[in-house]
């Protein structure tokens, strides 16, 4: 079996001139084709060799999706070199368990954020030496261990590279991926990232004439695999956004044919689409509107066989008339798959992009599966699991509940797998298999909710249908050991900004417009329309919409902007205290070290 970066040897044999990467840099966009790629990463490997990386050094990749850092990972590894892919916007604390963690050595980082984030916990870790990417803002800081990336390659070579990389073994050590919800990393061999990999490329027949968009850090064990470790085994090209700002133009600008995200980024498309019709004039809002009862009703029929020709007729024209025009605006004419890196949509989101055109594939992984456990395969998908489990891989359900795996992709815990249950993963994850084997997940097992009357459910199933609204941002159910369901509302600041302005609603910023009694009421009528699809007892009885949006630095939402509960519960334990003891409103004494007055409203 092949190594990492004999791939890319391999596909600069095979398609020399064709495109391996693109970015965007000032609004334009450049690309390196496969034997720039390979130049670029000869020149830094043996620019790497001088800071003396060979075999099983740790090398720490610190900062955002950019070309300089796709190829310090790339040249690390030709050198035989372990990467540990660092997530942006680590914080000294994470940055420093990461580096004694793993021993880290040489730490490549991108700018002055990252470096200051180092410098801030130096004292506490053995590092040899910092490279950085773009050195603005650092030109007065004076520490030997600091160097230049671009005074590093400056003075290289371009001495092949080719028996290094053929020294390195499909069996060693390529990658540790850091597990967020774990707080553990994770050993992972060339061969199983490779191995991974092929069962993706095969199960959506990829090919070297797609590309896909690396809209997350690579620090996210499911993203590296599902578009680096791919874009290298497939020979496709790999899109790097200007900024997360930029991506809806990035999208548009590129059209590539993978798309991988978490399922915000699908939830902003719509929830944008939204915002566009809810500023449009009446006669377009009508017509709007119009058009997708049409497109949704003749989804429906053509979901169980029933659509007419001319159901497919009309919805032609909607297509034609509005919603090409949609998915052109976003960069989703072009999408084959549509993979979500987290969880399952909502069923009303998932049944519009299909709608449209746009296959949505549910995934599931984590880093102790190098980054995949299973995907729904190429036309064959649900709204409502996460796919059956890729061929080398095996399900069980626990006693527990618990979805459990094991596979011939799996990761070694740097520490000692405390999930593991002799050859089995415990996911941390509670599902269920439906009769085709395929997995149905509901919520991490640390989250489910307890109500007073014994009943159990999932928060993300009534949370799912809350943020459908395009005027809720995020939202956090509470009613643990409750007589009835509570919410937490953080709404999405564009929406409700040109909604307000719309209803000539005078605001001076966020937290003054969240506290209007006509927001309250714009959430409460969304909240009781959700309530009728509900059985009784997980209906929402209270919610609270919070003045201010959830906050990563302080681990409210996760690096892929997953909700973490336990941390909300802790920083916003004025609020949960209050809802627990029913009172209407509450002083809230914020981790921001304000305190302001909230009220919780009844539905």
């Amino acid at each position: 079996m092949a190594t990492i970066p004999s791939l890319i040897l391999s596909h600069t044999e095979k398609q020399p001139e064709a495109i391996a990467l693109r970015y965007k840099q000032l609004g334009i966009w450049n690309s390196y084709t496969w034997t720039n790629y390979l130049s670029e990463i000869t020149i830094l490997s043996n620019a790497l060799k001088t800071c003396s990386i060979g075999k099983g050094t740790v090398v720490g990749v610190y900062g955002n999706n950019v070309p300089k850092l796709i190829f310090s990972i790339s040249a690390a590894q030709a050198l035989g070199g372990i990467v540990v892919p660092i997530h942006p916007e680590s914080t000294g604390e994470e940055l420093k368990k990461i580096i004694n963690t793993s021993k880290i050595e040489i730490l490549i980082a991108e700018d002055q954020q990252q470096v200051d984030t180092f410098l801030d916990i130096e004292a506490d870790c053995n590092l040899k030496q910092v490279i950085y990417l773009d050195g603005r803002g650092m030109s007065t800081y004076k520490n030997d261990k600091l160097s230049s990336y671009d005074n590093l390659v400056e003075n290289s070579n371009s001495n092949s590279i080719e028996n290094e990389i053929k020294s390195v073994s499909e069996n060693d050590i390529a990658f540790y991926l850091f597990d967020e919800h774990e707080d553990s990393l994770y050993k992972v061999t060339h061969a199983a990232m490779i191995n991974n990999s092929a069962k993706i490329v095969a199960l959506n027949t990829l090919t070297e004439k797609d590309s896909v968009v690396s809209y997350l850090p690579l620090s996210i064990p499911t993203n590296l695999l599902f578009t680096y470790i791919t874009s290298l085994y497939s020979g496709m090209s790999l899109n790097l956004p200007e900024s997360n700002q930029t991506v809806e133009k990035d999208l548009q600008e590129i059209g590539p044919t993978i798309l991988y995200a978490p399922s915000f980024v699908f939830k902003h498309i719509i929830t944008s689409i939204s915002y566009r019709i809810e500023s449009a004039t009446q006669a377009n809002y009508d017509r709007y509107m119009s058009h997708y009862k049409i497109l949704m009703e003749t989804y429906e029929k053509e979901v169980s066989g029933k659509a007419s020709i001319l159901d497919k007729l009309k919805k032609a024209w909607v297509m034609l008339t509005t919603f090409a025009p949609a998915k052109n605006v976003f960069g989703l004419t072009k999408i084959k798959h549509a993979f979500v890196s987290d969880g399952v949509l909502s069923k009303v989101n998932f049944d519009f992009f299909h709608a449209i055109g746009v296959e949505i594939q549910h995934s599931f992984g984590q880093a102790a599966s190098c980054g995949c456990i299973s995907v729904q395969p190429d036309h064959s998908v649900s709204s409502e699991n996460v796919g059956a489990a890729m061929e080398g891989a095996e399900i069980k359900i626990n006693e527990n509940s618990e979805v459990c795996f094991k596979t011939d992709c799996m990761a070694e815990n740097l520490n000692g797998n405390s999930n593991a249950d002799g050859d089995w993963v415990n996911s941390g994850y509670v599902g269920e298999l439906d009769d085709l084997g395929s997995i149905i997940i509901k919520g991490r097992k640390e989250d489910i909710v307890t109500l007073k009357s014994g009943t159990q459910f999932s928060p993300e199933s009534v949370e799912n249908l809350i943020s459908c609204s395009p005027f809720v941002k995020s939202s956090v159910i509470i009613g643990n050991n409750q007589d009835e369901v509570s919410v937490i509302i953080v709404i999405d600041p564009n929406s409700v900004n040109s909604w307000a302005d719309r209803k000539n609603i005078r605001y001076t910023g966020y937290t003054e417009l969240a506290a209007k009694d006509e927001v309250r009421d714009l959430i409460k009528e969304h909240i009781s329309c959700v309530n009728e699809t509900l059985d009784s007892e997980l209906k929402v009885k209270r919610f609270v919409v919070l003045h201010r949006t959830l906050i990563m630095g302080q681990g409210e939402v996760s690096k892929t902007m997953e909700v973490m509960r336990k941390n909300i519960a802790v920083n916003l334990k004025d609020v949960f205290a209050a809802i627990e003891n029913n009172k209407e409103n509450c002083e809230v004494n914020d981790v921001d070290q304000l305190s302001y007055n909230i009220n919780i409203n009844k539905v």
